[in-house]
């Protein structure tokens, strides 16, 4: 079965105790009733005026501060410990220090290690039987909390949740300091000088270190919920849910909880009853009871779906699941939790969404890029920089951004590294954005330690914490567990073993994920047989480049979890995020994240500069807030909105021939766009998708316009498809070229229920007589626009496979139409001008061979406007190109991306 809930007020952060914090446990059936009661150890820690919240029982607590965290769901009484704190760095003297305020680097602390924060609380009276904690969003990494001097505990955490139960410390009412001695990353080293916890990023300097996220003391009843964890079944259509029950007194306790559902959307639904259950929790000790499994009969419509295809304003289905508890002594705890009923799966090579095969195309948000902005400090972008946040005026905030990925066709994002923060996971929820969400671990420049002992310890009990703290949410559909171990020099198969069984063990509901780095090896873990588990690769066609490559594991889904960094922040490389993505939809990927958009749109992410940070990779990202102020209307937006259209009708070959782009990325390339005689049948191959989650019935139209993308109509047709829910069909398109004009353009629509889905007019075709645009047929010296000097074979060779050069003299070549394309004759030896064995490998020198009408033999000539040609290779697509743009003798003719210099121009001289 498949869970999907988080906490409707925030319990994650607010009553929940790591799983690590227990010391023993025992497993128990009551009837259909499994009852996991386990002793929590001794006893773990509010500020002259500070705010405290009450809480009414029962009510339903709607997420106020920005982690998205109010007070815990089961919580009493709230106190927001947020504001000025007391903070003495190592060896320093003491200052203050806003808590959370983003952590000490945000706050200009850039070269502290270790430090101490303090302050005055009172704890709150709540008038019974009550249990006290401390509350950190996050602390990275170690916090000892003390009361009074008295040390409560000590732990090791990243970027999820630090808790500490002072009630044995601080009574009701009474007034205490509290202290946390806090190491970042920089305290925590093995000898080899790698740090012993998850960093995120070892690159960037702004990552958050000391507390961050939230601050709360929060005061629950004796007996109260401290997690709740709902699991959903579409395919048995039930559901369960696992409560756990807290008991810090010092007397065994009856308890009896019941629980009841309801819409958190106003959509009417007939819920099923829930079953009351009985449970006796022993003094100090928690009982965790599964209520379930319960008929759920309401429909599809009561699943949450994924916002796809992209509809402005969508809100995902979710429900409310209240839970109350009645002890034998009469006191109560109340709890309300939202949930998503939906089941994600790995079934053999494809993934699954609520039984529906589901192919994921987005992104990798790498945070700590954004951590590098200075926005009243660097660091913590999750937590403080506005683009991360609620909407405030003239910012959209993180509903914008999660709509800008929405409306590029986006539907799943891998949270790279840095967790996001809860109320990131929240929008995802409610907008319909799925997430893979990964730990903080990275084998990539070998910085963390995890053959030691030590580090080891903390790397698993990290990512069991993640999965613990972000479970409940209905968007993360699947979990990445580490990311290119491979290049940590220091992996191994029992490791990435170790990290399975804690996140699994704390889920077991959702796929799990390895991404390992360059190499490519997606066979490294031959004992890991999970049916859940997959491997992804990166960079398969190598860092920085376009390609189409796709590594393929029978029975695993296929896929690529990052590709073409570090050139994603040039117009080339932002080009390939559509060009090499679609050639590998077309391939049947089930997974693609081209690496990262951040870096070609910073401002995804709103009100972001272009000018704002320096990515990973150096530089600058191309486009920003300041630069671009409607994306929307620019042609590199609107190309990948195409390529990662759920319903996109896409003529696979046309876009591989321009695939690579030039450094302007430019789609078409010119040179890439074929010719077709006039009056000569026109035959494309066009390939529709149907990424969509409902109806096999797909609606096709093509037009063939005249001159421009709005000119007279040549050719149309439409018919209606049935493509399976996750595949694709190749339908073709014939018509017969026009008699007059110069282009073609071609425009390809879907449609879903009579309404459009995807629209592109960008194809185009080139007319002329037979063999194109060209000069006429005849003998010519072709000579180049750069050098001045004449084509011709190397010392006038009339053997097969003499070199093309540039020479001076008065060589001669005759051209003749065939087909579409050209072939070039060298008049010295009768043989015509050819591409070795139809290479597409740049800079291959050119040759002559004996004509055989092979592809590679065939030339289009492109005008240039003004009086010169490119000569192309009609099997390449690749230009004729005086190499280094040689002016000498002898100079080498190879073939070389168009890229619009005189030494790939050519004069056509009448001999």
């Amino acid at each position: 079965m498949f869970g999907s809930v988080r906490s409707f007020a925030g319990n994650l952060l607010g009553a929940r105790k790591p799983l690590g914090l227990l010391t023993s446990a025992a497993v128990v059936c009551v009837g259909s009733v499994a009852v996991v009661t386990a002793h929590a150890p001794a006893a773990h820690a509010v500020a002259p005026g500070a705010s405290v919240t009450p809480h009414r029982p029962g009510a339903v607590v709607e997420p106020a501060a920005a982690d998205g965290v109010s007070a815990g769901s089961a919580a009493l009484t709230s106190v927001d410990l947020a504001g000025t704190w007391s903070f003495t760095p190592a060896g320093r003297a003491a200052t203050s220090i806003s808590v959370p305020g983003g952590g000490w680097y945000k706050q200009g602390f850039t070269d502290v290690n270790e430090a101490v924060y303090s302050r005055s609380i009172t704890v709150p009276d709540s008038g019974q039987p009550q249990s006290t904690w401390i509350e950190f969003g996050a602390v990275n990494h170690q916090a000892t909390l003390s009361v009074d001097g008295r040390v409560v505990a000590t732990q090791t955490t990243a970027f999820t949740p630090s808790n500490f139960d002072i009630s044995a410390y601080a009574a009701p009412g009474t007034t205490h300091t509290i202290t946390v001695n806090v190491k970042g990353r920089g305290a925590l080293k093995a000898s080899n000088g790698r740090y012993l916890v998850p960093d995120a990023a070892t690159w960037s300097e702004a990552i958050p270190q000391g507390i961050f996220g939230s601050a709360f003391l929060r005061v629950y009843p004796a007996v109260y919920f401290s997690d709740t964890f709902v699991r959903t079944s579409v395919e048995n259509k039930t559901l369960s849910y696992d409560v756990s029950v807290r008991n810090t007194s010092g007397s065994s306790r009856s308890v009896t909880v019941t629980g009841s559902l309801s819409s958190t959307s106003g959509t009417a639904f007939s819920y099923p009853d829930l079953p009351s259950r009985t449970v006796t929790v022993a003094a100090r000790s928690t009982a965790t009871v599964t209520v379930g499994p319960v008929a759920w009969n309401l429909g599809s419509t009561s699943y949450w779906w994924p916002n796809v295809p992209y509809r402005p304003g969508y809100r995902a289905q979710l429900h409310g699941l209240a839970v109350h508890a009645v002890t034998d002594d009469g006191h109560t705890s109340d709890a309300t939790y939202r949930f998503g009923f939906r089941e994600a799966t790995q079934n053999g090579d494809y993934y699954h969404l609520n039984g529906v095969r589901v192919n994921f195309r987005g992104d990798n948000l790498q945070g700590a890029d954004y951590d590098r902005i200075n926005n009243g400090g660097k660091g913590d972008a999750y937590h403080t920089l506005p683009g991360f946040l609620p909407p405030s005026p003239g910012n959209g905030g993180w509903p914008q951004a999660v709509d800008n990925y929405q409306r590029l066709n986006y539907n799943v994002v891998r949270i790279h590294q840095e967790p996001a923060s809860p109320y990131m996971l929240d929008v995802a929820d409610e907008m319909g954005l799925m997430i893979i969400d990964e730990v903080a671990i990275r084998g990539s420049q070998s910085s963390q330690e995890w053959t030691d002992s030590v580090g080891r310890t903390n790397m698993v009990n990290h990512a069991r914490a993640l999965v613990l703290r972000d479970r409940n949410h209905p968007a993360v559909i699947r979990w990445s567990q580490n990311n290119e171990p491979n290049q940590s020099g220091q992996d191994s198969e029992q490791f990435e073993k170790d990290l399975y069984a804690a996140m699994n063990g704390a889920d077991g509901t959702r796929p799990i994920i390895v991404e390992v780095g360059v190499g490519n090896n997606v066979s490294l873990y031959p004992g890991m047989t999970y049916a859940n588990f997959a491997v992804i690769p990166h960079y398969v066609d190598g860092f920085g480049r376009y390609g189409e490559g796709l590594v393929s594991v029978n029975g695993r889904p296929d896929g690529e979890g990052e590709f073409i960094w570090p050139a994603c922040n040039n117009k080339q490389g932002f080009e390939w995020f559509a060009t090499a993505t679609m050639a590998k939809r077309g391939k049947g990927a089930t997974d693609l994240r081209p690496y990262t958009l951040l870096s070609a749109w910073a401002g995804v992410v709103p009100g972001v500069r272009s000018t704002d940070f320096t990515p990973e990779e150096g530089g600058h990202p191309i486009y920003g807030a300041d630069n671009l102020p409607d994306p929307w209307s620019n042609p590199q937006i609107q190309r990948v909105q195409a390529a990662f259209n759920p319903v996109a009708a896409v003529d696979l070959p046309y876009w591989s021939a321009s695939g690579a782009s030039d450094s302007n990325g430019t789609f078409p390339l010119p040179q890439a766009v074929p010719t077709y005689a006039r009056n000569a049948t026109v035959t494309r191959n066009i390939t529709v998708f149907n990424d969509d989650f409902t109806d096999t019935s797909v609606g096709f139209t093509w037009t063939a316009r005249l001159d421009s993308p709005t000119g007279a109509v040549v050719a149309s047709g439409s018919t209606t498809l049935t493509i399976p829910l996750g595949s694709r069909v190749t339908q073709p398109v014939s018509f017969t070229a026009p008699a007059t004009g110069s282009r073609v353009y071609l425009q390809l629509s879907t449609a879903k229920s009579g309404s459009t889905v995807f629209t592109d007019a960008v194809e185009y075709l080139n007319l002329g007589g037979s063999g194109g645009t060209g000069p006429a047929p005849g003998t010519y010296r072709i000579v180049n626009r750069n050098s001045g000097k004449p084509l011709a074979i190397v010392g006038n060779s009339t053997a097969d496979g003499a070199k093309a050069v540039q020479q001076s003299g008065t060589p001669t070549w005759t051209i003749s139409t065939t087909q579409d394309a050209y072939t070039v004759r060298y008049t010295a030896s009768g043989k015509v001008l050819d591409v070795n064995g139809g290479s597409s490998t740049q800079g291959l020198q050119l040759q002559q061979w004996s004509a055989n009408g092979g592809t590679n033999q065939m030339w289009y000539l492109r005008p240039t406007g003004d009086g010169y040609y490119t000569i192309v290779s009609r099997t390449s697509g690749l230009a004729a190109d005086v190499s280094g743009a040689a002016t000498g003798d002898g100079a080498q003719v190879v073939q070389w991306t168009t890229n619009g210099g005189t030494n790939q121009q050519w004069q056509f001289v009448p001999a």
